[in-house]
């Protein structure tokens, strides 16, 4: 703990000079490691002074001295003696002072993770403000980052303290399992790598290495990951891997109200959140466009005003927004 603000004041004793009678004031409180000048009054400048102090030093400036108190708080005393030029020595003056020292303590260093935050408590004894790194005047001050947090503490009388605390935030395991994705025949596996200098990983299905493959299946797979790092941070992450065989194009479809073909249904789109489906007539003039290809969004035949199309080979656009060529063909409408 470091003590702030040194005073340096005068301070005087009212020492009455007649017949070696004398008499002291009551002497203000000090602060403890601060410096207070303390000094007669009515020296004719003939005399010698004699000083004694107990709980700190000073330098003696004859009629004067500066104290430097220490830091152990409690009534202190400064003596002092007179000799005139005759070599008569008076009484011996004798005033105590109260030396005050506050106290202060914001705890051990700390270590958090990023995304917490930290509570530093200025713990303290007779103390009436507050004072911390950032301008608040609370008994608590909460971080969130690393660095060196200081409070600094003031009693009645003016006398200070402080303390200082380091705070570690430590950084996240790096975990990134990249967008949900899908496989097909051809790509049939993915293989996702976690690896942090020495972390723990705790995979969905209880798998404790730093990857995992995931392969093919026939219903979507939620795969996540817990990585703990060596300080005991925890990062996670969560992707969908959903899975489809070769895409069943229908070549034709019937879109005359019987409840039968009625629309053109390529069920397998439904895995592909980015799915585009175009279709244009002979002429060029794009007839139907939907943003991915669920059941609620199948073509039924119909333009974009709801007309229906006339019996004809129309042409497909199918981009599925995965890094592969679109998908082109033909498509009938028979009615």
């Amino acid at each position: 703990m470091k003590y702030l603000n040194k005073i340096l004041s005068f301070l005087f004793f009212l020492v009455i000079l007649s017949g070696f009678n004398s008499y002291a004031q009551t002497l203000p409180v000090a602060c403890g490691d601060g410096e207070v000048m303390y000094g007669v009054v009515g020296d004719n400048g003939n005399s010698t002074f004699y000083w004694e102090v107990t709980g700190g030093t000073f330098i003696d400036y004859n009629d004067s001295i500066l104290v430097t108190w220490n830091d152990v708080a409690g009534m202190h005393y400064i003596k002092v003696t007179e000799e005139n030029i005759y070599g008569c020595i008076g009484e011996q003056l004798v005033d105590s002072v109260i030396v005050t020292i506050p106290f202060v303590d914001v705890g051990l260093d700390a270590e958090i993770c990023q995304g917490e935050s930290y509570t530093f408590e200025a713990d303290a004894s007779t103390v009436s403000f507050y004072l911390w790194e950032d301008g608040s005047t609370g008994e608590t001050f909460i971080a969130t980052i690393s660095g060196d947090y200081w409070v600094r503490v003031e009693d009645a009388n003016g006398c200070t303290a402080a303390d200082t605390a380091a705070l570690i935030a430590h950084e996240l395991p790096i975990v990134d399992l990249g967008p949900d994705t899908t496989l097909s025949d051809d790509a049939s596996s993915i293989l996702f790598d976690v690896y942090n200098d020495g972390a723990i990983y705790d995979w969905f299905n209880g798998d404790i290495s730093s990857s995992y493959t995931a392969y093919a299946q026939t219903i979507d797979q939620e795969i996540w990951v817990n990585v703990t790092s060596d300080f005991g941070c925890v990062a996670t992450d969560t992707v969908v891997v959903r899975s489809y065989g070769e895409i069943e194009i229908p070549t034709a479809f019937t879109p005359n109200d019987d409840g039968i073909n009625d629309v053109w249904e390529i069920e397998q789109l439904f895995v592909f959140d980015k799915v585009t489906v175009d279709v244009y007539n002979r002429w060029g003039e794009r007839v139907f466009h939907s943003d991915g290809y669920t059941a609620d969004q199948y073509w039924n035949g119909t333009n974009a005003k709801g007309k229906k199309l006339p019996m004809d080979a129309y042409y497909y656009v199918i981009d599925l927004h995965n890094d592969e060529e679109p998908i082109v063909g033909t498509v009938t409408i028979i009615r």
